[in-house]
């Protein structure tokens, strides 16, 4: 990464009050920046000549909109490992038909966990489940607290998490904002469906199968006529009352498929009880650790950018008022 590469970093955002004293809890979907970086920046080198791109991409993103995160817990989750967690124990094909990352981007990986706790952010992963799984849990927790969630990703899968009406699926760096009634009206199922949607119609992106010739728009009307998966399995005959195209095949294949959907509904729902997680108080950012300057620079980021991610650290540890929640 080069420091001209860096010149130009984004200013910090009007700050705002927050409009009550509940809060927010931020869960960051990290790896969708880190590949969004990898593929638009390739091996691009850093200070010290490594790859760095997905590093320099990533410090980019969070000087656009890290600043602008509301007061409250702030985590970022990552996938340990694709290959070990449960899920894969259950059905060894899922997510089988993904190559590896290449060494470049896993040991960017690394730097930018490296960044987050040098940045004294919270930064999550577990062999066993995935980030998906670490962001529901801490959903759960959150709104068990009365807080409102943000969930910062574009992932579908997610959309099951944004349960309470002040929530929110955000992609900002593509400017998109999801919440409940949005969802509701996009995919016509509430979010609490959408593991359901996922296992009759398949997710091609993790390689789980689902009923032949029915995709999401026809496993929602069959969720919105039948209610979910388990009252769809306990009397395949309501498929025929759906208008859906072959709707006696399709109720055959559920009629005689029942395990195979259930597998895959394991696959497709989040767990939310994720054990030894931290509490809130836990999740809070901690502030910039006193060689953090030194080791932004050890971990290539360009120094161009030190200061800007210092300051907002610091900010955000301090609890200077930020941008309200939408």
């Amino acid at each position: 990464m080069t420091q001209s590469a860096a010149a130009s970093i984004p200013p910090p955002p009007a700050t705002h009050h927050a409009p009550d004293g509940r809060g927010t809890a931020t869960l960051v979907d990290s790896s969708i920046f880190v590949f969004r970086a990898w593929f638009s920046r390739g091996e691009q080198p850093d200070t010290w000549g490594r790859p760095g791109g997905a590093v320099h991409g990533f410090v980019h993103s969070l000087c656009q909109w890290l600043p602008e995160v509301p007061q409250g817990p702030l985590a970022f989750a990552f996938d340990a490992s694709l290959r070990t967690g449960f899920r894969h124990r259950l059905y060894p094909a899922y997510k089988a038909h993904r190559p590896p990352a290449p060494e470049a981007l896993r040991e960017q990986f690394q730097r930018i966990r490296e960044l987050l706790d040098c940045l004294g952010l919270a930064q999550l992963a577990h062999h066993d489940f995935e980030a998906d799984d670490l962001i529901a849990s801490l959903a759960a927790a959150a709104r068990n607290r009365g807080q409102r969630v943000q969930v910062m990703s574009a992932d579908k899968d997610l959309a099951q998490v944004i349960l309470g009406d002040e929530d929110l699926l955000r992609d900002p760096e593509r400017g998109t904002r999801a919440t409940r009634h949005d969802i509701e009206r996009r995919l016509r199922i509430r979010p609490e469906q959408v593991a359901d949607m996922l296992a009759l119609a398949g997710d091609r992106s993790d390689n789980v199968p689902g009923l032949a010739g029915v995709g999401p728009a026809t496993a929602a009307r069959m969720l919105r006529q039948c209610g979910d998966l388990e009252a769809i399995l306990a009397d395949p005959e309501c498929i025929r009352r759906c208008r859906i195209r072959g709707a006696a095949r399709v109720a055959e294949q559920v009629a005689a498929g029942g395990a195979a959907l259930r597998l895959a509904r394991q696959l497709t729902g989040l767990v939310t009880a994720v054990p030894g997680l931290p509490d809130a108080a836990g999740l809070l950012p901690r502030g910039p650790l006193p060689d953090a300057r030194e080791r932004l620079d050890a971990l290539g980021v360009a120094r161009a950018y030190r200061s800007r991610l210092l300051d907002i650290a610091t900010d955000l540890a301090a609890g200077d008022p930020q941008e309200p929640h939408p």
